[in-house]
This record gives structure tokens, C-alpha cells and sequence, in this order.
């Protein structure tokens, strides 16, 4: 693994909000967050701007939301729902 690798955290806080951060993966230490940001976990147009600042960081968001859509109809995954 690269020792430049990015993880994505999102982390479910009080009534409903969702910090979200992006950061150096780091072993047994510290790492300075590159992106943190706090949302309403059921306003989608708090989601849609999350989806949006990902994207110009070079996520690739469309092709995530592709499989998403895609999930939803597997009914291999019905214990998920």
C-alpha cells in the first residue's frame, strides 16, 4: 500500500449529523485531516455538496453512485435493507 494513501471517514454524530474526513492513513499516530466537513445526514443538498467537493478532489463520485443505483436492485443484499 502506498504510504500516500487517502481514507474517507464518515462517522455518524448527534441528531442526525454526519462528520465526514479525509486524511493520510497513518499506523499508530496522528494524521492532520485533508478535508473535514459536518452535515445534516438527511438533507440531500448538504449530501449532494459532500458528493461535489469529492469530486473536484478526484473521487470518482458518478461511477460510486452508478454501483449504488445498481445495488439497490440486488436481491442478493436483501438483509441490508
Amino acid at each position: 500500500m502506498n504510504k500516500d494513501t487517502e481514507v474517507l471517514i464518515a462517522r455518524k454524530e448527534k441528531a442526525e449529523k454526519i462528520r465526514v474526513k479525509i486524511c493520510k492513513k497513518e499506523v499508530s499516530r496522528w494524521s492532520p485531516s485533508k478535508y473535514e466537513k459536518m452535515i445534516d445526514g438527511k438533507d440531500y443538498n448538504q449530501l449532494a455538496y459532500l458528493f461535489f467537493d469529492l469530486n473536484l478532489m478526484g473521487y470518482n463520485v458518478q461511477k460510486a453512485y452508478n454501483k449504488f443505483k445498481s445495488l439497490l436492485s440486488e436481491p442478493d443484499l436483501f438483509f441490508l435493507k
